[in-house]
């Protein structure tokens, strides 16, 4: 199976999980909008960790650069400077790690936090 996403580790049980553990993730990191907008009316969960990385559905929208994705979360009410439980990472983490510019520059425009420090003490500019 070819890897679709970038990264070195993903292996198809983690596939399985993510589809049926945490879609509103999945699609979040695929850019299926029409899924996402399915799952948000159901009313979001915007900050559910997955059982993977510990990222919610913006730090995945974040890391693979689906701007759409990312700004229809926060439209919605998602706190685009949540941190996450385990690493303390904000979505700004995530798009600057991953060089991922366009949803850094939105993330910054929505409010975000550029001097928010990750369980190392690094901010996104690290």
């Amino acid at each position: 199976m070819e890897d679709e996403h970038e990264s070195g580790n993903w292996s198809p049980t983690s596939e399985d999980l993510l589809e049926s553990h945490y879609p509103l993730h999945r699609a979040c990191r695929d850019g299926d909008l029409d899924a996402m907008s399915l799952l948000l009316s159901n009313g979001p969960n915007f900050y559910q960790e997955d059982g993977l990385y510990g990222w919610t559905p913006i730090h995945w929208a974040a890391n693979f650069g689906k701007f759409t994705c990312l700004m229809r979360l926060i439209e919605q009410g998602c706190n685009c400077d949540y941190s996450t439980e385990r690493l303390n990472q904000t979505p700004l983490h995530m798009a600057a790690h991953s060089g991922k510019g366009h949803c850094l520059k939105w993330l910054l425009h929505s409010g975000a936090a550029i001097n928010r420090q990750d369980y190392m003490g690094e901010t996104a500019l690290h």
